[in-house]
């Protein structure tokens, strides 16, 4: 594996042919995952970089072909620079990657607060991602999932975190509540970068300069984007979202909520997934310990319902600090594998049973499940019905559907505050990477 400047120097040159390079130093790559250097070459400044591990080189394999999707004129919609592939070349048993580099300062996400300049940038940027055609990441021969595929997923991550025996019957409950509910997962699918925190945003003058780190990008749920936010506490995140809802027309505003903070929550899913594959027992322990604590401060809550209330902030800003990066665990078979399923062929879903898509009929024992709608969606609203307003309706009585839906949407608004947070930092300053 290149170790030194001048060797990975070479690759550049090898990689682009006719590169004369001019100056160099190593780049420190925050990561961890690659061994990275910052060359001038041909007047620009470029970055060169070797992956580390074989779960590194899918991540770039699926990275190359993100930026190869995002053409000339997609880029000119983004009000924000993308690094541009120029060339690649063996490098042992890897490979190595020209690309240019990219100006801008780092964050830390809990610097952010909730009047800063710089969240109208993050909005902007989120929302132009979420913008761009759907037919751009099709193309490209990228992930499109839908709103049943991306639950799917969800309840894969769930159903695997359940057979490790390791996953106390509270939170299970929880968030397979949360899986049962029709209305939480009814949303428009929107192209999403997928891995979009702190450390993938590159900032000057409170602005978003660029935007790093593609290997998610993919058609699916756009509050996924929103989720690292919650790191920041509930204001900023809040803040972002009122924005968000300004100028996106993605759903109703209190489910786009509800999904970013389960996103939240099942990054603890996703860390002690990592221990038990990585056979880390180290992490596992620690996995473990944190939905410990979960258990511990959903058992005083009076009714434990997934999404609408949960952890706040401040019960979890310890969560937040004590977990170290989570590095992908795949072994290099597998990794591949994953690859080929949820990069090239799109994710495999066949082997899931698939989740009830159509609610039961009025009467059935699924008529007083929290979150879970029981009769078929009415066109003539906007937002979906939240069933534990009917639990007690008198069945004579006719409601007018749009006075239904404002006070359902009221009612959403009002227990924001009360909804599950943010639960685990793997990545030090930043949550992991979905």
């Amino acid at each position: 594996m290149a170790s030194s400047p001048f060797t990975l120097a070479a690759l550049a040159t090898s990689a682009v042919p006719g590169l004369t390079v001019s100056a160099l130093d190593m780049n420190e790559d925050r990561s961890g995952e690659f061994v990275s250097a910052r060359i001038v070459g041909d007047g620009r400044d470029l970055l060169v970089r070797v992956p580390r591990t074989p779960a590194a080189e899918v991540a770039q394999s699926a990275e190359l072909l993100s930026l190869a999707a995002l053409a000339e004129g997609a880029r000119a919609a983004l009000p924000f620079a993308v690094p541009e592939t120029l060339g690649l070349t063996r490098a042992g048993d890897s490979r190595a990657v020209v690309t240019t580099l990219l100006d801008g300062a780092r964050i830390d996400v809990e610097d952010l607060e909730s009047d800063a300049l710089l969240l109208q940038s993050i909005t902007e940027t989120i929302a132009a991602i979420h913008a761009l055609p759907t037919a751009l990441v099709q193309q490209g021969g990228l992930p499109v999932r839908d709103a049943v595929e991306v639950r799917a997923q969800v309840a894969r991550l769930v159903d695997r975190a359940q057979r490790t025996r390791l996953l106390p019957e509270t939170v299970h409950h929880r968030w397979m509540e949360a899986l049962e509910s029709t209305a939480l997962w009814d949303f428009a699918p929107a192209p999403v970068h997928g891995a979009f925190t702190a450390e993938a945003i590159l900032v000057a003058d409170d602005r978003i300069t660029g935007v790093l780190d593609w290997s998610e990008f993919a058609v699916g749920d756009p509050a996924a984007d929103l989720a690292w936010l919650l790191a920041a506490g509930d204001e900023v995140f809040e803040s972002v979202l009122a924005r968000y809802a300004a100028i996106s027309d993605t759903g109703h505003v209190g489910w786009i909520r509800a999904r970013a903070k389960l996103y939240r929550e099942l990054e603890v899913a996703e860390w002690l997934m990592h221990g038990v594959e990585a056979h880390d027992q180290e992490i596992v322990s620690d996995a473990v310990a944190m939905l410990d604590r979960m258990v511990d401060r959903l058992t005083k809550l009076t009714s434990p319902v997934p999404i609408r209330t949960g952890l706040g902030t401040a019960e979890v800003a310890q969560l937040l600090e004590e977990t170290p990066e989570a590095p992908d665990g795949l072994s290099e078979t597998a990794a591949f594998e994953a690859l080929d399923e949820d990069r090239m062929f799109h994710a495999d879903t066949d082997f899931i049973e698939p989740l009830d898509e159509h609610p039961t009929e009025p009467g059935t024992a699924n008529d007083s499940e929290p979150g879970a709608s029981t009769e078929a969606p009415d066109e003539s609203r906007t937002d979906a019905q939240d069933p534990s307003e009917h639990d007690h309706a008198d069945p004579s009585e006719a409601a007018d559907p749009s006075e239904a839906a404002d006070r359902e949407a009221a009612a959403f608004d009002e227990d924001a505050s009360e909804q599950v947070t943010d639960v685990i930092e793997p990545l030090g300053d930043e949550p992991r990477k979905r």
